[in-house]
């Protein structure tokens, strides 16, 4: 049986003797389900998107490391329709309410310059996400919630010497706060 590279490390123009440092992933194990009703507010998301370069900076020869960092700006609460207690081939269930949430990821690429000291430089992203979570039946338009999030992985790979293509997969958890949290 014959192994792509691609699978054993995050391979920069098909270069599989370097791989990327990633910064900011999370530890799965930190995320803990209890019985509660408030830990099945959860969803994951997958960012793919494709970072330009700055035109200031010299072009890439390898990528070296990777800093990810989840900001989340807003967050609401929205009417939906329900399913009725049905669920569709994935297995949602509508419940009449999802919490929107915004966020951006805040990014680092550190990488090796394709000159003839290859320097080191870095550039610095922000990108914009939006995402829902269904939450129960029971929740209100006045309910708040607080967002826990982990970044469970980083895929990046550079497209060219200028574009760099990367994929963020998020976990997003939102836990219902006490009712007046600013009391």
């Amino acid at each position: 049986m014959s192994c792509n590279c691609q699978h054993q490390c995050h391979c920069q123009f098909n270069n599989c003797n370097h791989a990327v440092q990633i910064i900011g992933l999370c530890n799965p194990d930190t995320i803990v389900f209890e019985n509660e009703t408030d830990n099945n507010n959860f969803t994951e998301i997958s960012i793919p998107e494709v970072l330009t370069v700055p035109y200031q900076k010299p072009d890439i020869e390898t990528i070296d490391k990777v800093f990810v960092q989840v900001k989340i700006l807003s967050k609401r609460v929205i009417e939906t329709p329900s399913s009725g207690g049905l669920e569709n081939e994935e297995g949602t269930i509508l419940t009449g309410y999802k919490l929107i949430v915004e966020g951006v990821l805040k990014q680092k690429v550190v990488y090796t310059a394709l000159n003839e000291v290859q320097s080191v430089h870095s550039a610095h992203f922000n990108v914009p996400f939006s995402t829902f979570i269904v939450l129960p039946a029971t929740a209100t338009l006045e309910d708040h919630y607080c967002i826990e999030s982990c970044v469970e992985d980083v895929f990046v790979k550079a497209l060219n010497p200028r574009e760099i293509f990367k994929n963020v997969t998020l976990f997003l958890r939102a836990k219902l706060l006490p009712e007046n949290p600013c009391a």
